[in-house]
Order: structure tokens, then sequence, then C-alpha cells
């Protein structure tokens, strides 16, 4: 049996109830995973009761406003005999459950029960974010224990140097819960999504590096024309992006293949967390600006290779196999990376739809049974025939089904919709060209999708927690866009 430990009130109020007299009220307004009731009792053993709960008194009634997940850990607790162990741990047993104090209330006020759910909805809103910056800086000096918090943010807030060597096994273990919820639209505006790539690219990550800074040059001036917006004049993939799909379709120990690797992003996501990555490129300038931030990594330096992926099986070993499949392929002739005749992009669309082909062929060859690829695709238009898109993402569905895959899932990115406002309004007067602000990630599975599945472990809790917090940022934006 475990010691003895006592619930402990340290806050100062005029008011308290038993636990018995005092009534949820939420309903399932907000729901909580068995993981974040247990986060509350460990809370509650360590620090007892440090703010009382809001309490509209209905009548004879005492109705919880404030505090509903302290009682739901406070029904758990009388029930079972939770305890701390020697490390600080939480563990139950079947002793005799802790005595429940009376607890600290504060009395809210509240004409009738309208009124209540409004002031209800007015504790659970969330105007503004974290800074990450700014909790670095308030937090300096404390010895916090990540396990025990949910912030505002939840698992998808995380602090700069997260992913630092010097991080702690706590700090690491938090960066390893990131996830969003597995719906078909990912938002890149998002406030957790750009603090997430920002704490990716405060690594040190130039993807740009090797890439010829003439790439959109058009758009960027279309901008500066419109309004004096700027934009960048090369596309850079998005590390957030590759951290979930990695999570997401990789087994723990997991060979990437990327016969399009362009810049360094998806091998230094890959290497730092902890993915054995090889990626194909034609151009040696490209690889050696690469290799130059290599250190990145950490333990897991990822391989470039400099080379045709049409010819990949004369410089991959015979027995080469990867777990997931994973590229961004150039959209035709939108960027031009090079001159050079095998370039894809600097090829016309039979050209490059035959080599297409080829290439993703090659690579699924190398992918084991079972498992997953993914594609990031987008569209570009032709440069005659008023400008018809070419149809490159049904070439991908039609290049991998031709390899033996099967088309599985369809994501959409949402990227910044502001920066191409700037430069949408020319296209749109003249031809009704709309505005493209997307990219699709198409997913393919080789074999059986259940045991591909398998394979790839995400926490089912966790995954809720996400799907939750997702939703109480979407209604905080809501919320404060009609404030």
């Amino acid at each position: 049996m475990g010691d003895r430990q006592t619930i402990r009130i340290s806050c100062n109020v005029r008011d308290t109830l038993p636990f018995s007299q005092i009534e949820e009220f939420q309903g399932n307004l907000k729901k909580r995973s068995k993981k974040e009731i247990s986060k509350i009792i460990t809370s509650i053993l360590k620090f007892g009761f440090s703010f009382p709960f809001f309490v509209w008194k209905d009548g004879e009634r005492n109705r919880c406003l404030d505090g509903h997940g302290r009682l739901l850990a406070l029904t758990e607790m009388s029930k079972r005999h939770y305890f701390l162990d020697e490390a600080g741990k939480l563990s139950d047993d079947d002793g005799e459950p802790l005595s429940i104090p009376d607890l600290p209330v504060v009395y809210i006020e509240a004409a009738d029960e309208a009124e209540a759910k409004q002031k209800v909805l007015r504790l659970n809103s969330c105007y503004g974010v974290l800074d990450a910056e700014g909790f670095a800086e308030f937090t300096a000096g404390l010895e916090i224990d990540w396990d025990d918090l949910l912030l505002p943010s939840g698992d998808l807030f995380e602090l700069p140097g997260l992913l630092d060597d010097s991080s702690s096994s706590e700090h690491k273990s938090l960066a390893e819960r990131f996830i969003v919820p597995p719906l078909s639209v990912f938002r890149a505006s998002a406030g957790y999504w750009q603090e997430r790539k920002k704490q990716w690219l405060s690594l040190g990550i130039q993807s740009e590096k090797g890439r010829d800074d003439g790439m959109l040059k058009h758009m960027a001036a279309l901008a500066e024309k419109a309004g004096g917006g700027k934009l960048p004049n090369e596309s850079i993939f998005d590390p957030v992006l590759c951290e979930i799909m990695y999570r997401w379709f990789c087994p723990s120990v997991a060979r990437i293949l990327d016969p399009f690797a362009g810049g360094s992003v998806r091998g230094l996501v890959a290497g730092r967390l902890g993915f054995k990555y090889t990626g194909i490129d034609l151009r040696d300038e490209q690889i050696a600006a690469n290799r130059e931030q290599i250190s990145i990594s950490g333990e897991n330096p990822p391989e470039w290779i400099c080379g045709d992926s049409r010819q990949m099986d004369s410089f991959l070993p015979s027995d080469f196999k990867c777990n997931f499949v994973f590229s961004c392929p150039p959209y035709a002739d939108l960027e031009v990376y090079s001159d050079r005749p095998e370039d894809l992009s600097n090829m016309d669309y039979e050209g490059f739809r035959e080599a297409y082909f080829d290439i993703i062929k090659k690579a699924c060859a190398r992918l084991e049974d079972d498992s997953f690829a993914a594609f990031v695709v987008g569209e570009a238009r032709m440069k005659t025939d008023g400008g018809v898109y070419y149809g490159i993402i049904p070439d991908t569905i039609r290049a991998f089904e031709d390899a033996g895959l099967r088309y599985y899932d369809e994501m959409i990115l949402v990227t910044q919709i502001a920066a191409k406002a700037l430069t949408v309004a020319e296209g749109f007067v003249k031809s009704r060209k709309i505005g493209k602000v997307h990219q699709n990630i198409l997913v393919f599975v080789k074999g059986d999708p259940v045991k591909a599945a398998s394979k790839c472990k995400i926490d089912g809790e966790e995954l809720a927690a996400a799907i939750n917090d997702a939703e109480q940022s979407e209604e905080s934006e809501k919320s404060e866009a009609n404030a």
C-alpha cells in the first residue's frame, strides 16, 4: 500500500463547501481524457487546492462554473487510493481513498441558468496565445514538471531550445507529443502552427540555401506593385508538415526515401526525430548547401545523394528498402530549378510526365510492403492554351497506382492567404483565374493499410486531447474575430 497523503488547501477564502455539495454544471462542454484527469489528480496531490471553485448558488443547489476538471478528478479520487510514489509519479492501489476536505469556493452571481452559461463560456474563452519567448523569460529559473502542465496552447506549445541537445528528457517527451487532429485541412497560418514552425527554423534550418533566388520573381514583383508587400522569391518546404507526416505515417524505426530532395528541411527534420533519411537531388550545389547544415540533425544525419532519381537503381544498394516514400516534386515548370536537360522542371509536360512516372515507380519498388507513401503536390498552369492546369494532381495519383499502390488519403495545406491576396487581383480580373492558397498532400498505401497503420504508433488519448485543443483554439479565434 502507498503512503497516506493529505489534500492541502492553500488559498484563503471566506466560504467552503463539502465536495458532495458541489454539482457539475458544464455537462459535455469540455471533454477530458483519462490522461488529463490523471494529471489533475497529480497536481492536487502535489499542490493541493491553490485556487477556489467558482460556484453559482442556484436556489439550494451549488453549481460549479469553474473547476469542472477538478471535480472529475475528485470523483475518481473518491473511488480509489491515489498517491505519489517516491519518484513523484502518480500511483494507485486498493487502499482507502483519501479524505477530501471542504473545498474553497467563491460564489458567482447569475440571474438565471442562461446568464450562468454565458459566464462559463467567458471563463473558457482564451484571448491571445502564449508567446514562446515571453514564456521562457517568465519561467526562467523555475523547475517545471512539464508532464503536469497542459498550457492554453495544449500539447502544441513548446519553448525555444526545446529540441536542442541540452534539452531535458521531459522537454523531449513534450516535443514528441506534437500532433494535430487527423482532419483533412491543415491551416499553416494558425498560431500554434506558426509557433512550431518558428521553433524548427530557430534550429538554424536554411532550406533556401542552394536555391536560385530568381524563382517566382514575377509573383514577388506583383506583390510589391499591388501594395508594397514582400514575398519570398522561392518556396520553402514547411517543417511542421514534414514533422506531422513522419509522425503519422512512419514506424518508430524507419528509413525515408525522398526522390526529389531539394532543400534541407525534410532531411533535417527526419534526423531530429530519429529517422533515417535518404534524399536524392540532381544539383551538386544543393547537396553541398544541405550538407553544410547536417549538424542540425543531431545523432541521425541524413544522407543526401547527388544524382538523377531515374537512375537510382545504379547508385542505391540493391537491398535498399524504405518504410516511407515522402517528397515534394517540381510542379512542372512553375519553378525552374536548373537548365539541366534531366531536370524535370526544365522539361515540357510530356517529358516531365514520363520522367515523373518512372521516378515514382522506382521509388515505390524500394518501399516495404504494408507501408505508406505521400507526395505534397500542387497544380501549375500551362504557359499556352489559356493557362489551363496541367493536371499534376491526377497524374500523381495515376503514377502511384501504376506503381502498384492505392490512393488512400488526401489532406489540404492552406498557406498564407494574405500573401496571395496581394497578387491575385490582376489575373482574376483578366481571366477569372482563382488564387491558389493550398497544396495537396496525397497519401498512398502499398499492401494492407491496417497492417501499415499498426506499425505507426500514435497515442489515442493524446490524439483525442489534440482534437479537443484544436476545437478550443478555433472557437477562441472565432470569438476574438467577433469581439
